[in-house]
């Protein structure tokens, strides 16, 4: 345990901790560390990519095929084949947005595909307008972020060097890159590559992934910074909800209990999948200071928000392990072990 604690750069008693069953990993830096200190990808220590379980799962899970077959053979051979011009593949990047945005993996799953055929066909036609470029981007973006989610890095990684980041397109590729590099266990390149993106624009949801890679490398004065200048930006709803889960989750890898907790009124006014990470937050923060039927309660509400996509989130299945191992109320009890039951957790 000791040579792994100095591997790692973690206390010694929290390693302990996590072998004895005492603690639990509800932190994205603390995984990174404990995979570097294994000489494991982070995805061995979670157990990605999953196997299925229910039909909705096998959907999402089978979309890795299809956007392999996209990536390596020039578009998948679906029955899917995109007739349409630019101004019918708008209607259908908002449908994906709002997919990705209500954290409905399921429906995000059965639409990326043929929008990957439809943003490649209209930019081998559209005679290089920008706003085809920016579709396409974020379709792009969209598939690889689906894609990390569900442990298949190395192909995200492959769909993102597909695309070219343009300036009307939010940085939506650059944010997802640094995304990636954070969750592959390596956040100190990934805030070296956010700020190489920052010297050229600072969007919101670039300045948040940056904060985010600060934060699980240990830098919290620097995320604090960006978050802060992240506020500032934010003009509308969706960008302050980024916002709030990045300053949740930058205060949660530093065991700032209280500061996590203060963001959960925000949330109502969330769309689906911020919501859902906003209460996961708040359900660990919770099992932190003990009180593990109001843990039990946001995790619920947590899957409520956005189901599929918290059963499918390695942090949100180690406290379910967590809080099953540590509940005494009977009520709380039977909720956890239906919940285990969907999530596919034994």
């Amino acid at each position: 345990m000791r040579d792994l604690a100095l591997r790692s750069g973690l206390a010694e008693q929290l390693v302990i901790d996590i072998e004895a069953g005492r603690g639990w990993v509800d932190q994205h830096g603390v995984l990174c560390s404990l995979a570097a200190g294994l000489h494991l990808d982070p995805l061995d220590l979670t157990g990605q990519p999953y196997a299925p379980h229910g039909e909705q799962h096998a959907t999402v899970r089978a979309t890795a095929w299809h956007l392999r077959r996209h990536l390596f053979h020039s578009g998948p051979r679906t029955p899917v084949d995109w007739q349409g011009e630019y101004s019918g593949l708008l209607p259908v990047t908002e449908e994906v947005r709002d997919a990705q945005a209500n954290g409905d993996e399921h429906a995000l799953a059965l639409a990326l595909p043929p929008l990957l055929v439809a943003v490649d066909h209209s930019a081998s036609s559209g005679g290089g307008r920008p706003e085809i470029g920016t579709a396409r981007n974020l379709a792009y973006a969209m598939a690889a972020g689906l894609l990390r989610r569900l442990g298949y890095r190395d192909l995200a990684w492959s769909l993102l060097h597909r695309v070219r980041p343009a300036v009307d397109d939010g940085q939506v590729v650059e944010a997802e890159e640094v995304r990636l590099l954070t969750s592959m266990g390596m956040p100190g390149a990934a805030a070296d590559r956010a700020e190489q993106h920052l010297a050229a624009a600072r969007s919101v949801i670039l300045l948040c992934a940056a904060a985010f890679a600060h934060a699980s490398a240990g830098q919290r004065l620097h995320a604090e910074h960006l978050l802060d200048e992240a506020a500032d930006r934010a003009s509308d709803a969706e960008e302050s909800a980024e916002v709030t889960v990045a300053r949740a989750s930058s205060a949660m890898h530093f065991g700032a209990w209280e500061q996590v907790l203060e963001q959960q009124e925000a949330a109502a006014a969330m769309s689906s999948a911020r919501r859902a990470d906003l209460m996961l937050l708040a359900a660990g923060a919770w099992a932190r200071r003990g009180q593990i039927g109001r843990a039990v309660e946001r995790l619920a509400e947590a899957e409520e928000a956005a189901a599929l996509y918290i059963r499918l989130e390695p942090l949100a299945r180690e406290l379910l392990h967590a809080l099953r191992a540590r509940v005494r109320d009977a009520d709380s009890a039977r909720e956890l072990e239906c919940m285990a039951g969907r999530f596919g957790v034994k």
